[in-house]
């Protein structure tokens, strides 16, 4: 009888554990708006299997994501991969290297449309990440040089999808290793202000929130940011691991405040093996967890570090996960609708 009764303990204990790991919200889709699968087919496919995987052993539905570019070859053939991915992943063209100058022109906008692409990703990044001592360029967002494309796109409507700036700066005594010069990031996030300021019709969607995540005065210029510019929104795309260093209220507060101005991503790229998608299901569940219960979880998409978890209202997480996805970006709810949600 004892051994019967502790083998029952265990399996309830089992269960329940896994039952834990499964979300609370089954029947809400995920668009991950932030991966670099590029022009890997192969990728795509893992991309594929880790969807399978996620609703075998979480219950979570990534239903779609968007393909941000990356690696040396651009995205061409966008017939094959909608068919390689079932019709799961939409496209940007990107540019990781504008310091050197934009490699599309403005006349190339209505083509890559046309071709179906649905936004332009620009990587503006810590300048010295890739231009070297001493080299001329282009080192923050708002050169002149860049103004005939803002220009162009804002009156195309074409999406900056997705505008990256700046790296993280954390608080005083652990500014992150990424930018640590707190003076070089106000720099780039005040030149990202300038393009918004000139071009407020410009549809932007910000990167990794602009990394305006890591310090709770940041959090409140986002806030002045998103307020000034209604065209702005942001991803949390590699964010989760820096929750910590923030206000747990502050950062809960927020995300509710502007939940229909903020989209769930990852920053997901490639990987090859079985194992690691099943590590990559794993990471992306964290970040379900993060932002879905108020449970204590060690790590995120990155890094190791415990979060807290934000326990954000349903209605909050439906326009995170995929709702603001379906409203900012083309063809997202033509696809959603043609994939049966």
């Amino acid at each position: 009888m004892k051994i019967t009764l502790t083998i029952s303990f265990a399996l309830l204990f089992v269960c329940s554990v896994f039952a834990q790991n499964k979300t609370q919200y089954p029947d809400i889709p995920r668009i991950d708006v932030h991966t670099h699968v590029a022009n890997n087919y192969g990728g795509i496919e893992k991309y594929l299997e880790l969807r399978n995987l996620l609703l075998k052993e979480y219950s979570a539905d990534l239903s779609m994501w968007i393909n941000l570019g990356g690696g040396k070859n651009p995205i061409r053939n966008l017939d094959s991969i909608n068919l390689v991915s079932e019709n799961r992943m939409l496209c940007a063209f990107s540019d990781f290297d504008p310091f050197h100058g934009l490699k599309y022109k403005p006349e190339d906008l209505i083509n890559k449309r046309e071709q179906g692409f649905i936004g332009f990703k620009i990587w503006y990044g810590p300048w010295y990440r890739k231009l070297k001592d001493g080299e001329k360029g282009f080192p923050y967002v708002d050169d002149p040089a860049n103004e005939p494309m803002f220009a162009e796109m804002e009156e195309l409507g074409v999406l900056a999808a997705s505008l990256h700036i700046a790296d993280p700066n954390g608080p005083f005594g652990n500014r992150t290793p990424w930018c640590a010069d707190p003076v070089e990031y106000w720099r780039e996030i005040t030149g990202f202000y300038n393009v918004l300021k000139k071009h407020p019709d410009l549809k932007v969607v910000a990167a990794h929130s602009s990394w305006l995540i890591c310090q709770d005065a940041q959090i409140d210029y986002l806030r002045f940011l998103l307020a000034t510019f209604p065209n702005l929104s942001i991803d949390l795309a590699a964010t989760f691991q820096y929750f910590d260093l923030v206000s747990y209220d502050n950062l809960r507060d927020f995300m509710i405040e502007y939940s229909d101005r903020i989209l769930f991503g990852t920053d997901a790229g490639t990987w090859n093996t079985k194992e690691e998608t099943q590590k990559r299901a794993a990471a992306y569940n964290r970040c379900f967890r993060i932002l879905e219960t108020d449970e204590t979880i060690e790590g995120s998409f990155f890094g190791d570090k415990p979060i807290k978890g934000l326990n954000l209202p349903r209605e909050v997480l439906e326009k995170i996960y995929y709702k603001n996805a379906v409203r900012i970006y083309p063809k997202v709810g033509e696809r959603m609708s043609e994939l049966g949600y």
